[in-house]
């Protein structure tokens, strides 16, 4: 009996136990469900493009980055393959060399050669009937200077028939061609082209066309001059041609006659054929190339490159692409580039949903925070790759405006988590060392360090300038590791170090005169703000100081007194010293109505019903909200106003509330909940702060006798009342950081409130034979 039961005990229990489990969601509904969140869509949508965009980005860098004029070397440069290359410096030398041996062509003057072949050739049968130099013409006998011996010697070169000896024809066609192509006669200015180059030409003049055109060697050349000498001489060289082609000595001086009479060139220098001579000779020269062995070393560390070294480094980097192994590194770099892209928007997303809530509820924060990673991270590449020269410029530049950006944006630790990322790609994009990597981490977090607060301009520039200081050793020490004892690598280092410098400073100053557009862009509040909105001469303030003095008085002390609480903690003191000038700003509009501002004068409440007067006390809020919509004042502060009485009683009428209904016996009618303020409870540590102090500093005023430990109990049971009513439970502030707010407001009410002592009057001091003083207190 025991046992069946026992069986059944364990059977409805194993049952339960099913039926349990089958109502428990499943792992994989919720993993679905948590998917299936449009802050998770669409974040995973964001991831994706970032990490696509990232990707493109490096691999355009890789394949178009170049090296540039004056770069300082790191890592040696070696040739990946064996190559061959035309040397254009090389085939231009040896080409402009054949340009230049090429002949100079002379063209023969064929028409006035031609008159010279005819006159001499009919001259035995012109003078052959001729029985004396009177019978012959005179035109001729001036032309050869014919004389009566020489008319004997002519008429021994003409036949019976009158026509000339074969002879005299075959030494006038010797005499022609050789003044045509092999010992022309030139002007004086072919002349000194003739005697100047080495290699001359004469162009045959019996080739059918041009193209068959053939040249003949130039050995020697007669300048035709001016001047009776010149003419002599130019006779003298006609004669001994003559005689060489044939002629008699005693004819010789006929024939140079006939030239010395009528002197012109039988050549001229020909430019256009000359051209094209040299022209073709140079396009015969086949280009010169050179064989690069794998292994090859194009630059070792420390060089400078040189124009041929990056051209010697772009043909080799060339030719490794051709190559299939180049093909496959590239693929394998895309692959590495894209995981380390998703690497990077992974973790930067995670710290970033984790750490800040903010960013976790809204996804267009998040696309802000990765389109800004990705802008900066473009920039520098885009820099680095068109403008080589100029990438620790841009490199610095881009990292320090996300510093810059997210730290005022939200803090300094997702500012540096961020510029760290960013860093770690870029360097990957564009090939840079772990050194470079460690000086940009250096220099964010030099700038991120200085960012606590910025109070004024001068805390920006001040940032700026030390981050310039520290980021341009960052960019020189490194390099002094390895640097070459020479002149041209002590200048590149220096160069990266002053651009590191300027890239900061320039920063710093664009980022301040951009300032005013960042906060309306990311609704942001910097120290700078703040500081400008505490200054009295603000209207508002004015307006305060004017219209409700008490009321401005009340702001001032709470706002002493958060700020040194705040302080304590760790808080934003100057914010919640400006939250607590304007919390009460809503006054301004009845300022009658709030005991500050009545000055001992009649109670205006005191004609008021208390549900009215409620309205009035509490509406104080409602118009804070509106004035500091009006005057434009930040969103933070709008928090202050509205949040600085939370959702506490208004005690003092709803007893009023409900004591009248008590003598009206409606007891039931009067609601707690109809007596408090709409709120919201404080969400900041500072909200919380300014509220404390505010309720505090009002029930100190009303102290008969404020001594230190009356002010104390005070506090304690103040700021436990609202801590028991709940108004702390929406804010991050603790208990540990409570109890040192309390001990800062203790100290700083003390020290307002602190004991005086009354000087004896005029009777009593004259009683005692003392010195008269005057009726008055003074500070103990």
């Amino acid at each position: 009996m025991t046992s069946n039961t026992a069986r059944s005990g364990k059977a409805s229990s194993s049952q339960r136990r099913k039926g349990i489990r089958r109502q428990l969601p499943r792992p994989s509904e919720a993993l679905w469900a948590t998917i299936r969140q449009p802050q998770v869509v669409y974040g995973t949508v964001l991831c994706a493009v970032f990490v696509a965009l990232m990707t493109a980005l490096a691999w355009w860098a890789q394949g178009t980055r170049t090296l540039f004029v004056g770069e300082l070397i790191e890592a040696p440069l070696v040739n990946l393959v064996d190559f061959e290359t035309e040397d254009p410096q090389a085939t231009a030398r040896a080409r402009e060399d054949a340009r230049k041996a090429s002949p100079l062509i002379f063209a023969p003057e064929q028409a006035y050669l031609d008159r010279m072949k005819a006159s001499i050739e009919g001259l035995p049968r012109a003078v052959a009937e001729a029985k004396s130099v009177a019978e012959v013409n005179e035109q001729l006998v001036n032309d050869f200077g014919i004389t009566e011996e020489h008319l004997a010697l002519l008429h021994e070169f003409a036949n019976e028939n009158g026509q000339p000896d074969p002879k005299w024809n075959r030494w006038t066609v010797i005499f022609i061609n050789t003044l045509g192509q092999r010992e022309p006669v030139l002007s004086t200015q072919d002349f000194q082209e003739f005697a100047t180059t080495l290699n001359k030409a004469i162009l045959a003049n019996n080739a059918p066309s041009e193209s068959d055109l053939k040249t003949l060697p130039l050995d020697k050349a007669v300048e035709l001059g001016e001047g009776e000498e010149n003419l002599s001489n130019l006779k003298h060289e006609m004669e001994l041609l003559a005689r060489r082609a044939g002629f008699p000595r005693d004819v010789a001086p006929i024939i140079a006659q006939r030239l010395g009479d009528d002197p012109q060139p039988t050549a001229r220098l020909d430019k256009r054929q000359t051209q094209e001579f040299a022209t073709n000779a140079a396009n015969a020269i086949a280009p010169i190339r050179h064989v690069h062995n794998r292994g090859e070393v194009i630059a070792l560390p420390g060089d400078i490159l040189t124009r041929n070294q990056i051209d010697q480094y772009d043909e080799s980097v060339l030719a490794y692409e051709q190559t299939a192994q180049a093909r496959t590194e590239r693929a394998l770099f895309t692959i590495g580039v894209a995981g380390m892209a998703i690497g990077i928007c992974v973790l930067l997303t995670v710290y970033a949903v984790t750490f800040y809530p903010r960013i976790a509820q809204n996804s267009l924060r998040l696309a802000v925070l990765l389109t800004l990673v990705l802008s900066a991270t473009a920039g520098a590449v885009v820099i680095g790759v068109e403008l080589p020269s100029l990438t620790v410029l841009g490199v610095v530049g881009t990292t320090l405006i996300i510093v810059i950006v997210l730290a005022l944006t939200y803090d300094r630790r997702i500012a540096l988590f961020a510029a760290v990322m960013q860093s770690i790609f870029v360097s990957v994009a564009l090939e840079q060392g772990a050194a470079i990597i460690v000086a940009q981490i250096v220099t964010a977090a030099t700038m991120a360090s200085m960012l606590r607060e910025i109070r004024n301009r001068r805390a920006l520039i001040r940032a700026s300038m030390v981050t310039a200081i520290v980021s341009a050793g960052m960019f020189i020490m490194p390099n002094l590791i390895e640097l070459p004892a020479s002149s041209g690598a002590w200048r590149v280092v220096l160069t990266n170090g002053a651009s590191a410098f300027a890239a900061a400073l320039l920063v710093g100053f664009l980022m301040l005169g951009a300032l005013p557009s960042i906060e309306r862009i990311f609704n942001l509040t910097t120290g700078l703000t703040l500081s400008e909105l505490r200054d009295p001469r603000h209207p508002l303030l004015r307006q305060m100081q004017q219209r409700a003095p008490g009321t401005y008085n009340h702001s001032l002390q709470i706002a002493n007194i958060a700020e040194a609480a705040a302080e304590e903690i760790g808080a934003d003191g100057l914010l919640v010293y400006v939250g607590a000038l304007y919390h009460d700003v809503g006054k301004i509009n009845k300022p009658d109505y709030f005991i500050e501002n009545q000055a001992g004068g009649p109670n205006k409440h005191d004609k008021l019903s208390p549900a009215m007067s409620l309205l009035v006390i509490t509406g104080h809020v409602k118009d804070g909200i509106e004035l500091a919509r009006e005057y434009s004042l930040p969103r933070v502060l709008l928090h202050f106003i509205e949040s600085h009485h939370g959702t506490t009683l208004v005690e003092y009428f709803f007893h009023a509330a409900r004591t009248k209904a008590m003598e009206e016996g409606e007891v039931e009618s009067v609601e707690e909940f109809d007596f408090r303020y709409p709120g919201p409870k404080p969400r900041t540590r500072e909200a919380a702060i300014l509220m404390l102090c505010d309720c505090v500093e009002s029930a100190t005023r009303t102290m008969n006798d404020p001594t230190p430990s009356r002010i104390e109990a005070l506090v304690r049971s103040l700021s436990r009342k609202r801590l028991a009513d709940g108004q702390f439970d929406e804010c991050p502030l603790s208990f540990r950081e409570l109890r040192t707010v309390e001990d800062s407001i203790i100290k700083s009410l003390c020290a307002i409130y602190h004991g005086r002592i009354a000087y004896p009057n005029r009777q009593e001091s004259n009683s005692e034979g003392t010195a008269p003083a005057q009726p008055e207190t003074v500070s103990a």
